[in-house]
């Protein structure tokens, strides 16, 4: 159904993300009346032109960009020790815009949605309600989170903008109720998991993020997953459990689930050199180095497919503000056929129908094919990527087309106004 979904979608003409070239060319002190100077002038245009042509061409080309600050913001664990009791409150507040959500087009999409009204119920170690940016929206029975990991992947699914913070969650005006399907620590399994799922579904969660994941099913967990279908709620889980695994993960490969894996700074799957997963993920979002928020509200990093799916989750819950009446299914559909994809057959082994596109999923206008990449002036900062989406080649060759004529048109001024001029402008 969605391959069928996607192919329909994909035949439909993009309308969005393409690239424009603007090339100003004059001077306010007179033009040149030489040959030779009129010539110049052309060739001063073909080369301001073939370089941006050049710009345009490379602009999709993916970019390792090193990083020098992410050491300074404390990690959120995925589990905690007894013996060293609970994570430590970050007394860290980073200002500055995370590139995870800079490279999914966050704020765009929040020009079209929100994503109020919808609950997104959070199964993992407990949402530590109280948090600045969760404040007023979140609630449950997971008050106490200790570990830490269901608070930040709350605060990517919904965390709130603060004055001065550059980070916020996907969807800023949904609500979040947080269930603890794991022990204090942060151990789980997959009957916790499925309790934790059918808490949350019966509490009105119109999208459940599960994330935490376990290396094998059960049958009750399987029966939750089927009673979410039922009740019309998108599960959403990551395709795998740790950042170094390539195990099949559940609930993630149970059908019906919203499979999500991660990807770095590069494009490329995360971490680097990771083993295909056993069956292709729905889709990748933004997993090394994310930042978000934790126990006490200030600012940690934290990675892996499951912090990946927080993004998937709250794209789900935009998506669900805007068109209620979608179906759980369809918004699943609409997710995978609107996704920054790369070239190929799709759901590729390692990133599935390609990278979510809170905007696309939203308005559902289908973006065309491009890697999911950080462009080439991000600089060493994951803070500070420019906001880079899809490259088109159609309208590059436009560009292209409509510059030669220029240069055309400016080099037939450069030889026929000096001649013209020199016989006053009389018919030859």
């Amino acid at each position: 159904m969605a391959e069928a979904v996607a192919a329909r979608t994909f035949r439909k003409s993009s309308k969005r993300r393409h690239t424009t070239l603007r090339a100003g060319l004059g001077s306010r002190e007179g033009v040149a009346v030489g040959r030779w100077r009129g010539v110049g002038i052309t060739l001063g245009c073909a080369a301001v032109l073939a370089a941006g042509g050049g710009t345009v061409s490379q602009a999709a080309v993916p970019v390792k960009a090193p990083v020098t600050d992410e050491a300074k913001l404390p990690q959120v664990p995925e589990y905690v020790e007894m013996e060293t009791g609970c994570t430590r409150k970050s007394r860290r507040v980073e200002k500055r815009t995370p590139w995870g959500q800079q490279l999914l087009g966050v704020r765009p999409a929040q020009e079209l949605s929100l994503g109020e009204g919808v609950t997104v119920g959070i199964v993992d170690t407990g949402v530590d309600t109280v948090v600045p940016a969760l404040e007023g929206r979140a609630s449950g029975d997971g008050k106490q989170d200790c570990v830490g990991h269901g608070t930040f992947t709350a605060g990517i699914v919904a965390g709130a903008r603060q004055e001065g913070i550059g980070f916020v969650g996907v969807a800023p005006q949904a609500r979040v109720f947080g269930v603890r399907a794991t022990t204090p620590e942060g151990a789980t399994d997959a009957d916790a998991i499925a309790d934790g799922i059918d808490v949350a579904v019966r509490r009105g969660s119109e999208v459940v993020l599960v994330s935490v994941a376990y290396g094998k099913s059960s049958k009750q967990l399987r029966a939750a997953v089927e009673r979410a279908a039922k009740h019309d709620v998108v599960v959403v889980a990551p395709a795998s459990g740790g950042q170094q695994s390539s195990a099949p993960a559940y609930p993630a490969a149970l059908p019906g689930v919203v499979s999500v894996a991660s990807v770095g700074l590069d494009g490329g799957p995360f971490p680097a050199g990771r083993k295909a997963l056993p069956s292709a993920p729905d889709l990748v979002a933004p997993g090394d180095r994310v930042m978000s928020v934790g126990p006490g509200g200030g600012s940690f990093t934290g990675g892996g497919d499951s912090v990946a799916a927080a993004f998937v989750a709250g794209a789900a819950a935009l998506v669900r503000a805007h068109e209620p009446s979608l179906s759980a299914g369809a918004v699943g559909n609409r997710l995978r056929a609107t996704a920054l994809r790369t070239s190929g057959s799709v759901p590729d082994p390692d990133t599935g129908y390609g990278l979510v596109d809170p905007a696309g999923a939203i308005s559902g206008v289908v973006a065309e094919s491009a890697p999911a990449t950080v462009p080439q002036n991000a600089v060493g900062d994951p803070y500070h990527v420019p906001e880079q989406r899809t490259v088109s080649s159609l309208p590059a060759w436009g560009i292209v087309a409509g510059s030669v004529f220029v240069i055309m048109l400016t080099g037939a001024a450069a030889v026929l106004v000096p001649r013209g001029r020199a016989r006053g402008w009389r018919a030859g």
